[in-house]
């Protein structure tokens, strides 16, 4: 290709094997075998199929000056939390003849420190504030190339895909969000060839961890003083459903009757952990910002102080006289769950009556009960019943899901903290879940997912009844019933370390099995009926005869997501479908086609006389049934293929997946490693069309 423009880039290039690579990959002539490194090829081949001009000379300016302080302003948190570490290279990086850049998550420039020099050369290639270096703009750079690996990349000189940047040799690392992973911007070194060395990798990696760290620090601040502030309010909404947001929409806080609206709407705490909520009132909240359908625009209010946006507070109305709430979710007729709360839950199969009958012997024993059973199956419902019945129904019920929240944090909503516990910290301390549900009931779900470090502390809890607040000495002593849940195999975890054998059998004093809706079909019809009913209170709208077909598909289904998934298939029924009644073929595909139910299977259930410890042994957890004849998958089967279908189908975005799945990110990951899932398994079994038509 001599006399191209490719070629001119040779002598400054440096690399003359990498540089005819590069000539002959351009040429079309095929890229010689181990000519460069597997993630230099995979980027070139990326910028080709961009488009990216390989001649060009200099990265786009895509932020004018004067918008530059909007862009740091919306990235506010990323920039403080860079700071010191920013003001640190102005200093070390002085007489290296290289310079820091600092990124927002798509690779626009928002801050270059380091050597005058170095940043004097550095606008011939644009590489100041401003300046976009994606790879579909700039092609193959550290920064770019670090955000579609998600991973520290080191570009040496020639390997640059743009002709115009190959004297250059940079090394830069992703900046993840403490709280949920997701890329938030990038850390990188650059510099001339023969300045840049291979330390300075390290130095970018150390410094996006710094950050990262200062970013959890940051985040705990502002979270410290949206509750503060926030929960000063929520005495005047005592008898209504309470939320609290951060700036960003995530959930911070919730309590009981919140949990229980969105549970009588087949909803969980874990699919509003990233609700799309307006920005800071009021001009950022145009009247057409969209909200999920069940929240309505009065319910918000915003959580200020000082004029900054800490977070946004939700208050659902509390129920209308004589209306029942529709967070009962599986009822009976008025009055009868007052006599026994466990007629409150729908069924008459005689797998669930046994269970019924174990529980309400267990409920009048002042003893931790451990709720073993897959998700979906009812845990929270027996455990309020279990509480209601139980000697100290007329205390508190706490609930708390141990996998919505990081290590940190649930240590404090657990224990408390006292004053000055840590940066932030409520002025006079906190009380934790444990005080809460004195001389109530700790309902703790997800228990398997508890880090073991905090196991030690609640087991310790557990045994003395006496909890210590964070960064205090003085012993608080409590009466509290715990019940815990849990859809993992605990004897597991326990043979393989990661459960304390102590408080597993502390836990599990008594036990108490669910088991799945497919082993109780014959409950089928009655809770579609009864979920017609409450879906029909819950949104005003009519109600709708199921035909005998439907039930038929209903009780052939597997259910893996049980009694919340049955509810709501029924409610979207009841929503979409119009006239007076509903068939098979207003079935989603996947339900309509269900393969034939397994009869043999239908009424068993967990012997009563095996004690507390006993397993039955289709509804253990963990437990992998064998397929009946004529089965084409199996139950297990059918949840990793459901899980692949959900990553794939959010482009491997583990945040959306577990949200479409109803489930905590933690319980996917786990689930992912039970079933020997990564994000590239799942892209490549289940191709995710692209939600954005192309590029």
């Amino acid at each position: 290709m001599a006399g191209t423009p490719y070629s001119r880039a040779v002598g400054p290039g440096g690399d003359t094997t990498t540089m005819a690579a590069w000539e002959k990959f351009l040429s079309g002539e095929g890229m010689p075998t181990d000519a460069v490194r597997r993630t230099v090829e995979d980027s070139w081949r990326r910028c080709q199929s961009l488009g990216v001009d390989p001649v060009r000379r200099s990265a786009p300016v895509m932020v004018a000056e004067d918008a530059l302080d909007a862009l740091k302003d919306r990235h506010r948190d990323l920039v403080q939390a860079a700071r010191p570490v920013m003001a640190q290279a102005r200093q070390f990086l002085a007489e290296s003849r290289t310079v820091m850049v600092l990124t927002d998550p798509e690779g626009v420039i928002l801050w270059v420190e380091g050597d005058p020099q170095a940043k004097a050369r550095s606008h011939d290639i644009r590489l100041v504030p401003g300046a976009a270096w994606h790879e579909s703009v700039s092609g193959t750079n550290a920064i770019g190339t670090a955000l579609a690996a998600g991973q520290p990349v080191r570009i040496v000189a020639a390997e640059h895909f743009c002709e115009g940047i190959k004297r250059w040799t940079c090394s830069a690392t992703v900046i993840h969000d403490p709280d949920d992973g997701r890329i938030v911007g990038v850390l990188d070194i650059s510099g001339l060839k023969g300045s840049h060395n291979t330390h300075c990798l390290a130095l970018a990696v150390t410094g996006a961890s710094r950050i990262e760290a200062r970013l959890a620090a940051v985040h705990g601040e502002r979270r410290a003083r949206l509750l503060d502030v926030a929960l000063t309010r929520t005495r005047q909404w005592a008898d209504q459903g309470v939320m609290i947001f951060d700036h960003r929409g995530r959930m911070v806080r919730a309590n009981h009757r919140a949990e229980a609206y969105l549970n009588g709407l087949g909803l969980d705490l874990g699919a509003c952990n990233d609700v799309a909520l307006p920005g800071p009132w009021p001009d950022n909240a145009p009247p057409d910002t969209p909200l999920p359908p069940w929240l309505k625009r009065d319910w918000l209010e915003p959580v200020m102080e000082r004029a900054e946006h800490l977070g946004t507070l939700l208050a659902i109305p509390a129920s209308r006289p004589g209306h029942r709430s529709p967070a009962v979710a599986e009822a009976v007729p008025p009055g009868t769950e007052d006599a026994d709360p466990f007629a409150a839950i729908v069924g008459t199969s005689a797998v669930l009556a046994a269970v019924k009958t174990k529980a309400r012997r267990l409920a009048r024993l002042p003893v931790p009960v451990l709720l073993l059973g897959p998700t979906g199956a009812g845990k929270e419902v027996f455990a309020r019943a279990l509480h209601a019945a139980g000697p100290r129904g007329t205390g508190p019920f706490v609930p708390l899901n141990c996998a919505a929240m990081t290590r940190d944090l649930l240590a404090s909503e657990l224990f408390g903290y006292g004053d000055g516990a840590f940066t932030g910290a409520r002025r006079g301390g906190m009380g934790g879940k444990f005080e809460a549900a004195d001389g109530g009931t700790l309902f703790l779900d997800e228990i398997g997912e508890m880090p073991p470090d905090l196991q030690a502390h609640f087991l310790r809890v557990l045994e003395d009844g006496v909890v210590y607040r964070l960064g205090e000495h003085k012993p608080r002593r409590i009466k509290v019933r715990v019940v815990a849940a849990t859809n993992r195999d605990l004897r597991a975890d326990v043979a393989a370390g990661a459960f304390r054998m102590d408080l597993f059998y502390r836990l599990a004093v008594t036990v108490l099995h669910l088991p799945r809706l497919a082993d109780r079909v014959e409950d089928i019809p009655i809770l579609v009926r009864h979920f017609i009913d409450q879906t029909r209170r819950a949104y005003g709208v009519a109600a709708k005869r199921p035909s005998a077909d439907l039930i038929a598909a209903l009780q052939a289904h597997p259910w893996p997501g049980n009694v919340r998934e049955l509810r709501n298939v029924v409610e979207g029924l009841m929503l979409l479908v119009e006239g007076e009644g509903v068939t098979r073929d207003d079935l989603p595909p996947d339900y309509a086609e269900a393969p034939a139910p397994r009869s043999a299977r239908i009424g068993t259930g967990p012997p009563e006389g095996g004690g507390d410890d006993d397993r039955d042994a289709d509804t253990g957890p963990g437990h992998r049934p064998a397929p009946a004849a004529g089965d084409p998958v199996s139950l297990a089967d059918r949840e990793r293929e459901t899980m692949v279908d959900a990553i794939a189908h959010e482009r491997g975005n583990l945040t959306r997946a577990a949200t479409r799945l109803g489930i905590a990110k933690s319980t996917l990951y786990e689930k992912m490693k039970r079933h020997r899932v990564d994000r590239v398994s799942a892209l490549q079994a289940r191709p995710a069309r692209s939600r954005h038509g192309g590029r």
